[in-house]
């Protein structure tokens, strides 16, 4: 922490939100407020917050786009007031969720998110948080699927933000395109940002904390001009923290600036504003995983533990140094437009400007053994011992191993734009009003067109592929950008990856809500047609140390054939109480996800948009005139078409694009190298193929030739007899040694990622997806019941209670195609890897029909594949003392949330066997945490005033759960004052 930096962050920001402040005293000199004959009329598509008590809130918008009741809505709406952020210490937008089960914050697998070295997350496969490490924060799961982005007053937001300007969060859950647009299937999170008041207001607070935690804040809002038609709202934060992780460190500035003008009666139109910078040092990983590696971002590396360090805290350790960084920049802009034309008619008209840039330099690393004659220099050299994920895993080497650390670097710039419009026209009417209150039937209609087109620029730099820098495994000290770990120089960067997408989404919707029977049936219908289509531009040059490329030596591009989807909603929510006590309710809700990553399906083309189908009945009560209030949903959500995991984890899969590697009219030809016995006696299903090779050897099936390259290799010609006999038998000894972990290398010269292919290579592997361009697509599901519950017996008790019980389950881990060419049997796609396709299991139970690789079953199916827990409960309890006692002025809270065990392995592509054979199953231990809140409220100089104490973790929990130890005791000390 910095404290010259932080005091002038804070100057710059008091300076910018005191501004229009100071304007609003110049333009008025009295407090305004509307004209009498001029009230304020409340637009439909507006919240009405004057009902909200506490952290009880009666109406929503996010569930018909419509100022609704909660209780009427035929779905689950959780509404996170301000009050509650404030008493829970929540200083940014993923904070305000840490009491929605349901919700996870922090995740360690992640079925459909990419890994390896197409992992989001800085330090990749060395940082066991999965996608909820994105740079963008706005990763989360809501009812085990990942969402990618959050809502800002209804408009796509990819990145998260400081709590300082938000009213209050919103999250609907379950898939409802036709409510919030495209993606988030297991629900939404939707934030209101706080609105110019005709009232003038200004409010500061000051907070210190651990971890050299320092923050400051502005809350400023007025008229702008006399009559109160013109109102401004300026929110602004600045924070300065360090971590109890080495060299970790935040610190940004934030400001928010609305203006709001109601020109006529019915009018308003909102220009609102936003800008964020974050700095964040030291954000590389902590520890090596103990895995072998062929290469760095090997995804073999999941298949181990963290390396043991001697001498060093595992917990607060961060070996990749202090050079790793992030600097980010976010802006919105929003304009809106609202218009009652007559008294049943409504418009509104929206446009949304949204970014997020980041510069990011990370460190990649990875543990490698070390063959006698290698090039690595010896004093990168040092004994590790290799830890698998079990002690009965296979394939891990037995004892001290020669190893070294190789690493690069990576410098990485991304660019994210959100453009969208929003145009919604909505029609009230009422029938039979003069009739009896049971025949009158109120209805709503709205109708609106949304256009969302997202560009996203992602270019690399990066260490050459041709080179590695080394440090010693024996060496803990820290890794330095520049020099490697003897002192001497790092190969410079070079320009590694490119890829800009454009995604663009039109879409008509249609919404019908209706009230009938004295108010007591509410019903919605709806229905959404998308259309969606991507550009993807990529190049991917790879360049080696000399300047020559080892990918791409000319951009490719690529167009979707657009996706046509149309997805629906319908429900019904019934009073079941003459006092409107007790609803049930079922609702049917369907989701579209665009391909906005512009990745690439098994054909070499760009993947179509993925769909998600909801079914839910649950019951709504509000008891005790809104003493107990709350929520209970049983759910089953299903969704198909779905990106699963990355590229790099189906390198294996064939692509059948238009034009094949392999000729089928040719004969079938691998490089051997590795399975000849002579010198490779330590391969025990080579040695017992001996005679096998010998025979085709003799027969000319079996040769040594120079390519083009001028290499000398063995190769085996496996369309002649013995040539067929040879690998058939090396596989048949794979599996009855249950050899799967390693066997040599039979791909050598056909990798679509190592080009150019081996000129005397001919065989089915060319045709995979080694240059890791396509993902696989596949189903899943998750159901369960939810609930959230309030407690209000009193003005002064606030009991909030939520549980989740969620199963998670894959239903067809990847779709593949059928690859025209089963005549080569030996194709990665069969080989008896656990690694790979196979995963060691036998043809039988791989593929219904192994002719047919379309027919494959991937390794997952019937399991969660995903580490969202079984059961997740959260509790908060807020009690302030009455005015009339001793005690006055001061309120407490506790609170904390439970979570049963999590699933963290096996993860999709990633199925490491013990033994036996098996595979090996991990979990988490159960977790509970318990937060606590003492506050003190009083009057300095005859403003309000308060000081507020925030205990987070009060029983000090350090326990490792899976991979990640959890965060020590952390405090927070805030002092707020109204001026």
């Amino acid at each position: 922490m910095n404290p010259p930096r932080f005091v002038s962050l804070l100057a710059l920001t008091l300076a910018g939100a005191t501004a229009p402040a100071a304007l609003a005293q110049t333009a008025t000199s009295a407090p305004a407020s509307p004209a009498a004959d001029e009230p304020v009329v409340l637009s439909p598509f507006t919240v009405s917050t004057d009902k909200d008590r506490g952290y009880r809130a009666t109406n929503s918008i996010s569930g018909t786009r419509l100022n609704t009741a909660i209780k009427d809505l035929p779905m689950p709406i959780e509404v996170i007031t301000e009050q509650f952020m404030r008493d829970t210490g929540s200083t940014d937008l993923r904070q305000t969720l840490r009491y929605s089960s349901g919700v996870l914050l922090q995740t360690q697998n992640d079925y459909n998110a990419p890994a390896g070295s197409f992992s989001t997350a800085a330090g990749k496969i060395n940082n066991p948080e999965g996608a909820t490490a994105n740079p963008d924060q706005t990763h989360m799961k809501i009812r085990g699927f990942l969402t990618e982005s959050v809502l800002r007053d209804g408009f796509r937001r990819q990145n998260s933000t400081d709590s300082v300007n938000i009213a209050r969060v919103e999250v609907a859950r379950g898939p409802a395109s036709l409510l919030y647009g495209v993606g988030n299937f297991g629900g939404v999170v939707n934030y209101l940002v706080k609105m110019p008041e005709t009232k003038r207001a200004e409010a500061v607070s000051l907070a210190v904390g651990s971890n050299e935690f320092l923050r400051a804040t502005i809350d400023a809002t007025g008229p702008l001009t006399a009559s109160g038609k013109l109102a401004y709202r300026v929110t602004g934060a600045v924070q300065d923290t360090a971590s109890y992780t080495d060299f970790n460190t935040e610190r940004h500035v934030f400001v928010s600036p609305v203006l709001s003008w109601r020109p006529f009666t019915g009018t308003e139109i909102v220009l609102d504003f936003e800008y964020g910078r974050q700095w964040q040092d030291g954000i590389g990983w902590q520890d090596l995983r103990a895995a072998v590696s062929s290469y760095v971002n090997d995804s073999a590396g999941y298949n181990g533990n963290f390396l043991p360090i001697p001498g060093r805290n595992v917990r607060t350790f961060r070996w990749s140094g202090p050079d790793t960084s992030r600097d980010s920049t976010a802006g919105n802009v929003a304009f809106k437009v609202t218009q009652q034309i007559g008294e049943h008619l409504s418009f509104l008209a929206g446009v949304n400007h949204s970014t997020f840039r980041f510069d990011q330099l990370d460190n990649l690393a990875a543990l490698q053994t070390v063959a006698s004659g290698s090039s690595v220099p010896a004093w990168a050299i040092a004994p590790v011992s290799f830890a698998g994920l079990a002690s009965t895993q296979s394939g891990v080497p037995v004892g001290p191993q020669p190893a070294t650390i190789a690493y690069q670097w990576e410098k990485r710039r991304q660019d994210n734009t959100h453009d969208q419009v929003r145009v919604e026209l909505n029609y009230r009417l009422k029938l039979f009003e003069r009739a009896s209150r049971w025949a009158r039937w109120d209805n709503s209609l709205l109708g609106g067109f949304s256009y969302t087109r997202e560009k996203k620029d992602d270019a690399t730099r990066q260490t050459p592929g041709d080179v590695s820098n080394y440090h010693s495994p024996a060496d803990y000290s820290y890794f330095r950008f520049g020099r490697q770990g003897n002192g001497s120089a790092e190969a410079p960067l070079v320009e590694w990856d490119n890829l800009r997408t454009t995604t663009s989404n039109p879409a008509l919707y249609a919404v019908y809500q209706g009230k009938l029977l004295d108010d007591r049936l509410t019903l919605i219908a709806g229905v959404r047609r998308d259309r969606s289509w991507n550009n993807v531009w990529q190049y991917n040059p790879e360049f080696n140390a000399n300047g020559t490329p080892r990918g791409d030596t000319a951009p490719s591009t690529s167009m979707a054939t657009p996706s046509r989807d149309t997805t629906y909603q319908y429900g019904a929510s019934l009073d079941l109480t003459p006092n409107r006590e007790l609803a049930v309710y079922a609702m049917h809700s369907e989701g579209v996800e665009p391909n906005y990553q512009g990745k690439l399906d098994l054909y070499g083309q760009p993947l179509q948009a993925a769909l998600a189908k909801n079914n839910e009945v649950g019951l709504k009560f509000d008891l005790f005139r809104g003493k107990i209030s709350g929520t209970l949903s049983k759910f089953e959500i299903t969704r198909t078409r779905a990106q699963v995991g990355s590229s790099s984890l189906v390198w294996f899969a064939p692509v059948v694009a238009k034009n094949l590697h392999f000729n089928p009219n040719k004969d079938i030809v691998y490089n051997v190298n590795d399975l000849n016995p002579a010198t490779n006696d330590w391969n025990g299903a080579v040695v017992a193929s001996t005679a096998q090779w010998n025979a085709a050897v003799a027969a000319g099936a079996i040769y040594r030739q120079t390519n083009s390259a001028g290499s000398t290799n063995w190769y085996v010609n496996a369309s002649k007899p013995t040539g067929a006999a040879f690998m058939d038998a090396v596989f048949q000894n794979v599996y009855a040694l249950k050899q799967f972990g390693w066997w040599g290398w039979i791909y050598t010269g056909a990798d679509p990622g190592s080009l150019p292919f081996d000129n005397l290579v001919n065989n089915a592997t060319m045709d995979d997806n080694g240059d890791q361009r396509s993902v696989a697509t596949g189903s899943d599901r998750s159901r369960g019941w939810d609930t959230q519950i309030l407690f209000q017996p009193t003005d002064n008790l606030q009991v909030l209670l939520t549980w989740s019980h969620i199963e998670k389950v894959v239903l067809n881990a990847q779709a593949w195609p059928k690859y025209p060419y089963p005549q080569d049997r030996w194709a990665i796609w069969y080989a008896p890897i656990s690694w790979s396709a196979t995963a060691g299991r036998p043809l039988g139970e791989v593929y219904t029909d192994p002719q047919d690789t379309s027919t494959f079953i991937a390794f997952g199916a019937g399991l969660p594949m995903d580490d969202t827990p079984k059961n997740q409960g959260t509790a908060w309890i807020s009690y302030q003392f009455p005015k009339l006692s001793r005690w006055h002025g001061w309120s407490c809270g506790v609170g904390g949330a439970y979570e049963s065990p999590r699933v963290i392995y096996p993860a999709y592509g990633q199925n490491a066997l013990d033994n036996q054979g098996n595979p090996i199953s991990l979990q988490t231990r159960s977790r509970t945490v318990i937060n606590a809140m003492v506050k003190y409220a009083f009057r300095l100089r005859g403003h309000e005033s308060s000081v507020q104490l925030n205990v987070d973790n009060v029983a000090n929990d350090r326990k490792l759960y899976g991979f990640i130890y959890a965060a020590p005791r952390r405090w927070q000390l805030t002092f707020d004052y109204k001026l």
